[in-house]
């Protein structure tokens, strides 16, 4: 029997809660076996139908997630909280809230992308750039000096990685974020929802000596191994320009004159033995 079943609202979504589960360190728990299917017809599916995904596990998970976001058209409730009672209570008329639990990400998961961790800045495209992220998104408006969060995270992610050519939102970023960012220091309601859950549900063996982020005192997060054992980034992950290279691969096919590799193409690209004509041979007199 595998340990939790985790229904998600999109793809984004799972990429992210993927990436979590693979740090059971950092979430405080034990390591688990998981799958994280998505419902098809996302927030409302999840709101209204969870177990149309979640019916054949029933029997194969010990403990079910569902996990969605708030802001969508038609939400029965007033808040985060309030969908999270209406969903239980609904759970509960199923016979199954002891197996299954909501949390409700209020607005929407993008909230999670944004905190004080370099490894946000990094993600985005945003490393070495003055003003950094924050700053540059208090100029615009779109983050409030002394709140915690953006008001509308998914407008300020987009302007994010527009203004760095990283467009469109790719469910890459929220794993990479999902699997680098420390989260001892997230607040956010549903998250911290989302961890007491979990702790709950898988604690900590009695054996081990603390969490990952115990045992980083900056609480940004860290490349680490089941082991605990911190690795460091391989020379070519650093000081290779991929992104250079992958924009000039891209602007190099896309030419039609002015490049060397333009000059007499051969459009039937067939082997050259391909293309021989045989021709009479002259006679000799």
């Amino acid at each position: 029997m595998m340990d939790l079943v985790c229904l998600v609202a999109d793809s984004n979504m799972k990429a992210a809660i993927s990436g979590l589960l693979e740090r059971p360190q950092a979430l405080g728990i034990r390591p688990i076996t998981k799958e994280t299917p998505v419902h098809q017809e996302r927030d409302p599916g999840c709101c209204h139908d969870p177990m149309k995904v979640l019916r054949p596990y029933r029997n194969d998970a010990e403990h079910a997630l569902i996990v969605l976001d708030y802001e969508w058209t038609g939400v029965p409730a007033s808040s985060g909280a309030e969908l999270e009672s209406w969903i239980e209570d609904e759970l509960r008329r199923d016979g199954i809230l002891d197996w299954a639990a909501p949390v409700v990400i209020e607005p929407e998961l993008e909230t999670w992308v944004f905190s004080d961790s370099p490894h946000v800045d990094n993600v985005l495209g945003w490393e070495n750039r003055k003003p950094n992220l924050r700053k540059a998104l208090e100029q615009q408006g779109l983050w409030h000096p002394g709140d915690p969060k953006p008001a509308d995270p998914k407008k300020a992610l987009e302007w994010a990685l527009r203004t760095t050519r990283k467009l469109p939102v790719s469910s890459a970023y929220f794993r990479e974020l999902a699997l680098k960012v420390g989260t001892r220091r997230c607040h956010d309601r549903a998250f911290l929802r989302f961890k007491q859950l979990l702790q709950t549900w898988f604690p900590l063996d009695s054996s081990s000596n603390g969490t990952a982020e115990e045992n980083d005192p900056s609480g940004h997060g860290t490349n680490v191994t089941e082991h605990n054992v911190k690795t460091r980034k391989k020379l070519i992950e650093v000081a290779l320009p991929l992104d250079a290279i992958n924009a000039a691969s891209v602007r190099e096919k896309s030419l039609r004159h002015g490049h060397p590799g333009t000059l007499h193409p051969w459009w039937a690209r067939r082997p050259a033995h391909g293309r021989i004509v045989p021709c009479t041979r002259r006679s000799s007199r």
